[in-house]
């Protein structure tokens, strides 16, 4: 079952039992709709055909079969076909719901305690507001023992021949077969994946963090008269771009809190993930305005 958001600008569709996606964010134009996020398929179960879902509790992949915090071991298993490492947290794969709806704006709700130390209650909130899609994503834990969390979203944009990125950073890491950082870089060194003035996705695959973004970013599709911008409160510092290439018919940029693998940093803290007590609260809000 999927849900419709409306307004005079903006169609927005939801899957609360597919891991609480968007099947379809459109902007609507005289001509007709316009797909802002890369359509999804509402009859199908996977998220990863879907237009965005949320990332939580934490983002990208742990490696090492699980992580130490505060002196104890939690193993994590896989938890996708193909993929040998955890990834994306549990957020994405549950059913999230339904809380409250109204014709712009629908809550969703769930509780995820399976996968320790991770023991929390998240809230997904969507609205539309002229045009601009809000985002908000709020995570509270509810265990005894303190857990590292961290959020992210997860958007999937149409890749047309003309499509330029936006957002300023720092630097990048780069990363081995497993997709794991293994080198943070300057942003000066990073060539085609230097995206502060504006810049096409490179050729070749990219699936790659960057550092130092101040929570703004400025997506263009030049030949669709169509931009987007986003932003985050409180400003995400990290984005990953995710790419397999300029055959794809999609890219995407995440904005998150922490650097992947942030759990096996010489200082978690440091690298965005964020310690939470029972009953305390971790919340992120991404904004998706469109400029048509």
């Amino acid at each position: 079952m999927t849900l419709t958001l409306e307004n005079t600008l903006l169609r927005l569709e939801v899957a609360p039992e597919v891991g609480g996606s968007v099947v379809r964010f459109e902007a609507l134009r005289r001509d007709g709709p316009v797909a802002l996020f890369r359509p999804g398929d509402p009859d199908s179960d996977d998220p990863n055909v879907m237009g965005l879902y949320p990332l939580v509790p934490w983002s990208n992949r742990i490696s090492g079969g699980g992580f130490e915090w505060q002196g104890e071991h939690y193993p994590l298993a896989a938890n996708r076909d193909g993929e040998p490492l955890p990834i994306h947290g549990d957020g994405w794969q549950g059913v999230w719901r339904v809380a409250h709806r109204a014709s712009t704006q629908v809550t969703l709700e769930r509780e995820s305690a399976h996968q320790p130390p991770f023991d929390y209650r998240s809230r997904l909130i969507y609205r539309l507001d002229g045009g601009t899609l809000t985002v908000e994503l709020v995570v509270t834990h509810r265990g005894e023992t303190p857990a590292p969390y961290g959020l992210g979203v997860h958007p999937w944009f149409p890749r047309t021949p003309g499509a330029t990125v936006t957002a300023g950073a720092d630097g990048v890491w780069d990363v081995d077969a497993a997709q794991l950082p293994t080198a943070w870089r300057g942003i000066d060194d990073a060539g085609q994946w230097d995206f502060r003035h504006g810049r096409a996705l490179p050729d070749g695959a990219i699936d790659n963090l960057f550092t130092g973004w101040n929570g703004h970013a400025r997506l263009d599709w030049p030949e669709r008269d169509l931009s987007l911008f986003i932003d985050t409160d409180p400003p995400c510092p990290r984005y990953l771009v995710y790419s397999p290439g300029s055959e794809a018919t999609f890219f995407c940029f995440e904005p998150v809190t922490h650097r992947v693998d942030a759990h096996h940093a010489q200082a978690p803290l440091e690298e965005g993930l964020v310690e939470l007590a029972k009953g305390q609260t971790l919340r992120g809000r991404f904004r998706f305005q469109v400029m048509a």
